[in-house]
């Protein structure tokens, strides 16, 4: 039983409804208002999106710089035996590896190879000079030119050689990078103040700004990163610890899954093979009933009467004297049907004719006019 609540308002309502259409009206203008401020919105969103990523991306370079650090002064340690601070002589070194379009990820690389082929810092930045004109004389990176000066610096000038070809063979590894060194002079200094140098220094420039910046957020991603790490380790314990529970009622669902799906599989089958019965059995209907058919092969023949010639269509038939009275206008969509009968009664005949008329009044035809003469 429903129960229908009806109010009705008397008397001046006038009142009602235009506090109804200023409602309405605010309503509509508060909705513009929020879509606007929904624009607005999504404008910070998206510029606070593109801020955090900068600042993710900077984070991530100031800590692969953080690494390359660590792993230089590895090296100089186990060079040199010495636990000794070496960072003001490195970053002198790699300020000025800058100054000559250098970076300083290449000028770690190139530091080194040189300290762990001489064991001494003070002689790997003296060569760091040399290694870096040779790089730009043979046109390869800073860390291939220091392979091949650390090589030659102890005894191995072969490298040095391809890099360079046309040094003096035979000479002693020594002479070799002496004569490499000559040549090479001054070419990191040239290729410094080219708009190629100049366009690397800029960018190298701008890498060093955001590696500062993100020195400032890497304290809060060293802080935040082992509570990260270990968040993560619960989780693969509670899914380890959840997942045997879960594995039977997963195997339960698919089972029963397996089951539905094979009884629609039935199902769809029955229904095709009913398909495909009532089409044969409408096919076998149709062939008895064409079978039974009392018109089958009976054709209607052209009447003289209903063809498209205008001309006067006599009709008749031999040893009656029957003749049509008047000429015959067109027939039935301009078809020519014509009636043949047996016997002398010409009943049939005129019952066709009329049929014919009908059929032709019913679809706007012409109507044929055929009058009997005769006996």
């Amino acid at each position: 039983m429903s129960l229908a609540l009806v109010v009705e308002i008397l008397g001046d309502a006038s009142k009602l409804s235009s506090s109804l259409e200023g409602a309405k009206s605010e309503v509509g203008g508060l909705g513009s208002m929020l879509g606007g401020s929904a624009v607005k919105i999504a404008a910070v969103a998206g510029v606070a999106g593109i801020a955090a990523g900068a600042i993710i991306s900077m984070t991530e370079a100031a800590a692969a710089d953080r690494d390359e650090q660590n792993k230089l002064t590895a090296a100089i340690a186990a060079a040199t035996g010495s636990t000794a601070d070496y960072t003001a002589e490195v970053d002198a070194a790699i300020a000025a590896g800058q100054d000559r379009a250098f970076t300083d990820s290449e000028t770690r690389d190139a530091l080194q190879s040189l300290v762990t082929a001489t064991g001494d810092v003070t002689t790997a930045t003296g060569l760091l000079t040399q290694t870096q004109d040779i790089a730009r004389l043979a046109g390869v990176d800073l860390a291939s030119a220091a392979d091949a000066v650390a090589k030659a610096h102890v005894g191995q000038d072969g490298p040095l050689r391809k890099l360079i070809p046309g040094l003096e063979k035979g000479a002693t590894a020594t002479e070799t990078l002496a004569a490499a060194t000559k040549l090479a002079a001054g070419q990191a200094d040239t290729y410094a103040t080219s708009s190629a140098g100049m366009g690397a220094r800029a960018s190298d420039a701008f890498g060093e700004v955001a590696e500062t910046i993100g020195e400032v957020f890497l304290p809060i991603l060293d802080a935040l990163l082992p509570i990260v790490l270990q968040l993560l380790r619960l989780l693969a314990q509670l899914v380890k610890a959840v997942l045997p529970f879960l594995v039977p009622i997963l195997k339960l669902v698919g089972a029963a899954l397996t089951v539905v799906g094979n009884v629609l599989s039935v199902v769809v089958g029955w229904i095709i093979k009913l398909v495909k019965w009532l089409g044969d059995a409408i096919g076998m209907l149709g062939k008895f009933l064409d079978s039974i058919n009392p018109l089958k092969g009976i054709s209607l023949p052209s009447l003289p009467f209903l063809s498209a010639s205008s001309s006067t269509a006599a009709a008749g038939r031999a040893g009656t004297g029957r003749a049509a009275s008047r000429a015959a206008p067109a027939g039935v969509g301009g078809a020519t049907v014509n009636v043949y009968t047996t016997g002398d009664s010409i009943d049939a005949e005129l019952a066709v004719t009329r049929a014919l008329r009908r059929v032709t009044r019913l679809n706007g035809g012409v109507v044929p006019a055929v009058g009997w003469t005769g006996g």
